[in-house]
């Protein structure tokens, strides 16, 4: 007979806690909105005219190396879906052919800005056993924690030559 009046005793009780719940909010303590979305969108800033390519000498103190850069630095737009900065974010860079960039990893400023720094780009061919392999263009990737990816392609192939100007 106890657990009878007990089993009512828990039955009703968790009625009276569900009825609760369900109860009209609208004039009561606001509900906490959900966090903002830390996902973010990348878009690659292209400057007019492009990327071109630069030569230029690099120097560590004690050795000297010609190397050809990317000008100018690449740059990228990183914002959350709500269109305001992604500040604070971490995005990080690779590169989908040999080269070097200045660093791999960059935090997102007020502006909603990042980037790699100088790009140094490797030679597009590489010579194998079948012969010489090239690829025409070069990527940078820029990789969000969230969100979706950013990437800067630029030509590997030389620039056709001035038109002869005419006398």
């Amino acid at each position: 007979m106890l657990h009878r009046i007990v089993s009512r005793s828990v039955v009703v009780l968790a009625a009276t806690a569900f009825l609760a719940s369900c109860e009209d909010n609208t004039e009561g303590t606001p509900l906490t909105p959900p966090p903002a979305s830390t996902a973010v969108t990348v878009t690659p800033i292209i400057p007019e005219g492009g990327y071109t390519f630069k030569d230029t000498t690099v120097t560590d103190g004690e050795n000297t190396i010609d190397v050809t850069i990317v000008t100018p630095n690449p740059e990228f737009d990183v914002r959350f879906p709500d269109g305001s900065a992604a500040e604070g974010q971490v995005i990080t860079f690779n590169l989908n052919l040999p080269g070097l960039l200045q660093q791999t990893r960059d935090t997102v400023g007020t502006e909603g800005l990042v980037s790699p720094g100088f790009w140094v780009v490797g030679t597009p061919c590489i010579t194998a056993p079948e012969g010489e392999s090239c690829r025409p263009s070069q990527r940078l990737i820029a990789t969000p924690v969230a969100g979706n990816t950013g990437y800067i392609d630029v030509s590997t192939e030389p620039p056709p030559p001035p038109e002869p100007e005419e006398e």
